[in-house]
């Protein structure tokens, strides 16, 4: 074969290769396309559920508390037909028995809220998680702080304390 024939095929072959080149080249970059539009599809996907749950937990902690209102608004009914009531025409008994009713309406809605009562007993020993001192007697009879006088109750909500029980404890003298 002649340099020349010899030059033509390995050009061609040359060609060929880099064509070859070239075209998975253009696989690749394809390729690359796809992947960084299926990433900004999936960023975008991201940044709105993202937003739609922003705006959930918004809404949630905005009407968190519409069951509990709900529950109380036949309490604040019964307040009403209460305070409705002509002083002149009920006596003190029947408002008290009637005030009695909603007060028990009243807790009977807290406790299905699961919201507990705090109010030891005397002889009952200090807690400071559910009892706050705001008296000290001094006594004889305990060793350790106890509560000897209910002062306010407390109340828990689900086992945490919103208000601990106001008491007088003991104090050794």
């Amino acid at each position: 074969m002649s340099d020349r024939t010899s030059d033509n095929l390995d050009g061609a072959a040359s060609d060929q290769a880099i064509q070859q080149d070239l075209n998975e080249l253009e696989k690749v970059i394809a390729e690359r396309d796809a992947l960084f539009e299926r990433l900004a599809r999936a960023t975008a996907d991201y940044q709105n559920s993202r937003k739609r749950l922003e705006a959930d937990l918004e809404q949630r902690a905005q009407y968190a508390n519409s069951t509990l209102i709900k529950s109380l608004l036949p309490v604040i009914d019964n307040f009403e037909r209460a305070l409705a009531v002509d002083p002149a025409k009920a006596d003190a008994a029947s408002i008290l028995k009637g005030l009695q009713v909603v007060h028990d309406q009243l807790m009977t809605v807290l406790k299905a809220q699961h919201v507990e009562v705090i109010a030891p007993e005397p002889c009952t020993l200090f807690d400071p998680a559910h009892h706050q001192a705001l008296i000290q007697q001094p006594s004889d009879e305990y060793d350790e702080p106890t509560v000897t006088q209910l002062l306010q109750k407390g109340y828990m909500l689900h086992g945490r304390t919103l208000r601990p029980a106001s008491v007088a404890v003991s104090k050794s003298s």
